[in-house]
């Protein structure tokens, strides 16, 4: 393994991920001055929704596929594919079936949320979103990343034009208040969505050979790993969406639309640490032992997660008032809290690395499944409260909490963080000093500044730590 070669793939993981990420922030003040926050709210309650379904379309065949994809024949490959695919089809097919039969009847009250298109729209999507991961999926375990960019960068780029191009159409021929907005911007996705599929599909059928790299050393536990593959993205998914249910269950859709905006703004840790992830883990996965050096790299990316929120978090209170109409403003005092929560999440999932390498997925699941009652306990408690704020508390306490818990797990495979949690308490005590002081002077803004600098190139120069890995 060439030292260079994680840094490329790490740099083409990080442009597929914050590429996306900062086309997003483009078009999000775009969007948003054509959407009120309640249609936005709406939106992301069904993003949630999709976010949901399109794990169980997936059945955690994406993660398992580039767990052992070296370790599968090429007929294997194929049979396991084909076998995937008729599986979602039937499964979308039974939701449809199922979701229309509940709100025909009045069987269940999905928070008032309105039942139309948007969520038909919404539904069908989740299902390509779900091939999409597969598909990329192969190509992350064949070490593709240049491809993996490409097509990224395809959708990054078209996605949110076509989005705003067909929202700007219903506003054209109709008016602002009209709720083909948010059927326009589903729509929009299932045409993008479609055409990615069908690309990337044929590139892989044409020039991935599937058994170029057997290490044949056994797929016993695949059905295993991908059952709790499975139940860890469901459950992802409910600890990163739940919170906007309950916020519409408890407040309006205007207040999910002002915390999904300013969740989406702190989100960028999760997707630069995500990159990294992507980057080391077909690396690990395709060697019979990794062996244990890959903790350091562990060690300093929990770190750098750390150092990414207080980051944003010292700029978070310019940077909004820049890219977001005036009306998302008063959510913009939820960043600190929200940022320690999100790293403590993206601390947890580095963490599970470790176990994803054992093949113990079972541990991700326990410490994911735990988190999500904590998360759901808070949200009941906290929001009726505390509003949006109480959302964030939620997310910081189940995200200490996860990190902790798999922190402990990880314990008996030789893993413990050796000198960063001083380092952490550190950097938590500047973030929850933002907050107490957020509604201070411009001076103290101008300090914030000087302290966003200090910490990215603390940040750079632990980035070219972690891309010295090498097994």
């Amino acid at each position: 393994m060439k030292p260079s070669e994680l840094s490329i793939d790490t740099r083409n993981y990080l442009l597929n991920r914050v590429l996306p990420k900062f086309i997003s922030f483009l078009s999000l003040p775009i969007l948003l001055r054509l959407i009120n926050p309640i249609f936005w709210g709406e939106i992301a309650l069904l993003v949630g929704l999709q976010s949901l379904f399109s794990g169980l379309f997936s059945q955690g065949k994406d993660a398992s596929i580039e767990r052992y994809f070296f370790r599968l024949s090429k007929k294997e490959t194929k049979s396991y594919s084909k076998a995937y695919l008729i599986r979602t089809f039937l499964l979308l097919s039974l939701g449809l079936i199922v979701i229309e039969l509940f709100f025909r009847f009045n069987i269940i009250n999905f928070f008032d949320l309105p039942y139309g298109l948007p969520l038909r729209f919404a539904l069908v999507g989740s299902l390509f979103l779900a091939h999409q991961k597969y598909l990329l999926a192969i190509l992350r375990a064949t070490k593709k990343s240049k491809k993996v960019l490409q097509y990224t960068q395809f959708i990054a780029v078209l996605l949110p034009l076509s989005q705003v191009l067909f929202v700007y159409f219903i506003i054209y021929i109709r008016d602002f208040n009209d709720r083909m907005i948010v059927s326009a911007y589903f729509f929009a996705q299932i045409i993008v969505l479609i055409a990615s599929n069908i690309i990337i599909y044929r590139f892989i059928r044409k020039q991935i050979e599937n058994g170029q790299k057997n290490l044949g050393t056994g797929t016993e536990n695949i059905s295993k790993y991908s059952n709790m593959a499975f139940l860890f993205i469901l459950f992802s998914s409910f600890i990163n969406w739940q919170d906007r249910y309950y916020i519409k269950y408890y407040l309006t859709e205007y207040d999910v639309g002002l915390y999904d905006v300013i969740y989406r703004y702190v989100d960028i840790i999760g997707v630069i640490i995500g990159s990294f992830l992507i980057a080391l883990a077909p690396i690990l996965f395709s060697k019979k032992d990794s062996g244990t050096k890959y903790f350091t790299s562990v060690e300093n990316l929990i770190y750098l997660a750390f150092l990414i929120a207080a980051g944003g978090t010292f700029i978070s209170k310019i940077a909004i008032e820049i890219i977001l109409p005036e009306s998302f403003h008063s959510a913009a005092n939820i960043v600190p809290i929200l940022a320690i929560g999100l790293a403590f999440a993206s601390a947890a999932s580095i963490t599970t690395t470790i176990f994803d390498v054992n093949e113990r997925k079972d541990l991700n699941f326990k410490g994911i499944f735990f988190a999500t009652i904590i998360n759901a306990l808070g949200n009941i408690y906290l929001i009726p409260e505390y509003g949006i704020l109480g959302a964030a508390f939620s997310m910081l306490i189940s995200g200490i909490f996860w990190f902790l818990l798999v922190l402990y797990f990880a314990k008996a495979f030789g893993f413990t963080m050796k000198r960063g949690l001083l380092q952490i308490a550190s950097i938590n005590l500047l973030i929850v000093t933002n907050f107490l002081f957020w509604k201070e002077s411009f001076i103290f803004d101008l300090f914030g500044i000087l302290i966003f600098i200090i910490i990215s190139i603390r940040s750079v120069r632990l980035t070219k730590d972690i891309l010295k890995f090498s097994l």
